[in-house]
């Protein structure tokens, strides 16, 4: 029977790795009120966790606004990620990269209140 590496068996049972990335300009321009985001994935690779936080942190730059959208269908598993979101009003009608702040998801009408972050 063949063993498994120790510490290999030890990083596959654990519940995630983290990376955490920050951009010094953003950090100056928002400070303590700057926003955190957390998002576990199945991305294996340090690399790819780096290339992906620093996605995030490029999305962040220019100045941004919140908006809120009521939308079909289930948002709340979305918190976190960028989004290109397309609606038929307020600049959204060619699509929009957002990213999704929060979301009250209502079952019942199958609607979610979706909270977005975008650039202007």
């Amino acid at each position: 029977m063949a063993t498994v590496d120790p510490v290999f068996a030890q990083w596959l049972q654990a519940e995630g790795l983290w990376q955490v990335s920050e951009d010094a300009v953003l950090r100056a321009r928002w400070g303590d009120v700057a926003l955190t985001t957390e998002r576990m994935t199945t991305i294996a690779l340090k690399a790819d966790a780096v290339a992906e936080a620093t996605r995030q942190l490029a999305f962040l730059g220019p100045a941004a606004v919140i908006d809120e959208h009521l939308l079909v269908g289930e948002w709340r598993e979305l918190r976190g990620l960028v989004v290109t979101l397309t609606a038929d009003r307020l600049g959204y009608e060619n699509g929009v990269d957002v990213m999704v702040l929060a979301a009250v998801d209502e079952r019942s009408t199958n609607t979610s209140r979706v909270t977005v972050l975008r650039r202007l």
